[in-house]
């Protein structure tokens, strides 16, 4: 079974918010790291969620969609769009309070353990989950009981950075018109693209290779996604606005919003999301 699957910089902002996530009841219990079945969870209070809660998570609440990006970059850009949850513009005046400064994983990992609560702090506010679906690149072996995901989450356009969200709005002129009547005819789409560069190498594939007994009956029509556990870095975030007049070739008037979270991938998972499964935490990124 498969399943996964810019621009003139007019302003960067830096400003961050952080996750607000609860985990529901239900729970699986793990072998080697992979969710089999329903027997407690652990619990993340919203209110002071910290990497290592997130981390530590058996279980997610069904029908698990993660942080927003979208909500994200309007929060980091200080122009929060109605509805969004109270939770990230209260983590963005925390984010600016408290300046954060760049640690080594290892740094960081002591800070969430307790050696050091400020910077701990400042960890877990930068700490969002990202949910992205994935249309292809999971396969299960029923006869090795073995589940591998190669899942490729590159940006369409920018093959160095991960593709976290994409909107298009209008129809696209193309075999329909020609391109002086393009914007007459009301051939204009807008794109608005949320991607995240990852610190330091640049990888944007998922990989994994896990044993698993009870996969196939489990779990086989399920609605998988990856969960990126990611901390913002400065500068955080940046916009990119560019607009592309009609041609013979494409012939729409095209506005193309690129929005770039900045920060580093500090886990990768694959999930059922409609049943709040974690199937395995065993991923890694790669080139």
């Amino acid at each position: 079974m498969f399943f996964l699957k810019h621009g003139r910089s007019i302003v960067a902002c830096v400003i961050g918010a952080s996750l607000c996530i609860s985990v529901s009841a239900r729970a699986v219990t793990t072998s080697g790291g992979q969710a089999a079945s329903a027997v407690g969870a652990t619990s993340i209070a919203a209110s002071n969620a910290t990497a290592s809660d997130i981390m530590s998570a058996d279980a997610l609440p069904p029908n698990f969609d993660g942080d927003d990006p979208e909500h994200v970059r309007d929060a980091l850009a200080g122009h929060p769009a109605p509805g969004q949850p109270p939770s990230i513009s209260n983590r963005v005046r925390t984010f600016l309070s408290h300046p954060f400064s760049r640690t080594r994983r290892g740094q960081a990992a002591s800070a969430t353990s307790g050696a050091s609560q400020p910077l701990a702090n400042a960890q877990a506010d930068r700490t969002f989950t990202f949910v992205i679906p994935v249309s292809y690149g999971v396969r299960y072996l029923s006869k090795k009981k073995m589940l591998t995901v190669n899942v490729s989450l590159s940006a369409p356009e920018n093959p160095t950075a991960i593709l976290l969200k994409q909107t298009v709005k209008g129809q696209s002129g193309r075999k329909l018109v020609v391109a002086p009547e393009a914007k007459e005819k009301g051939f204009i789409q807008t794109f608005d693209v949320i991607q995240l560069k990852p610190d330091g190498d640049i990888k944007t594939t998922v990989r994994g290779n896990t044993l698993l007994p009870n996969f196939g009956h489990a779990h086989g029509n399920g609605d998988f996604a990856i969960v990126l556990i990611c901390t913002l870095t400065p500068p955080y975030l940046s916009d990119d606005v560019e607009h592309s007049a009609p041609t013979d070739e494409e012939p729409t008037d095209i506005t193309r919003r690129t929005s770039t979270l900045n920060g580093s991938v500090d886990a990768a998972w694959l999930i059922d999301r409609k049943e709040g499964t974690i199937v395995t935490k065993r991923l890694r990124l790669v080139k």
